[in-house]
């Protein structure tokens, strides 16, 4: 049983404010998407860390296990998270 002290209802990554400690949760979209992510390492049950977003609804960019990764706002909108407290 999940401990519900500890974490905060999903939201998606896009909605992540910087310096944010992420557990990623679920990859919304068809194999295609999910396999995009897949191949740059990201994966349910990561936790990641969002390092910096670009301004006027450009990518962010998030650290997983010590790789940082670029996210377009459209991909990072499918990726359901939750904050860790």
């Amino acid at each position: 049983m999940r401990d519900t002290v500890n974490f905060s209802p999903p939201i998606n990554l896009y909605d992540a404010v910087d310096q944010t400690e992420l557990r990623i949760l679920l990859i919304d979209g068809d194999w295609g998407v999910r396999r995009s992510f897949n191949q740059i390492g990201i994966q349910p049950g990561d936790h990641i860390r969002v390092l910096r977003r670009a301004p006027f609804g450009g990518p962010l960019v998030i650290d997983n296990q010590g790789t940082q990764v670029a996210v377009g706002k459209t991909l990072a909108e499918q990726i359901r998270v939750e904050v860790l407290l």
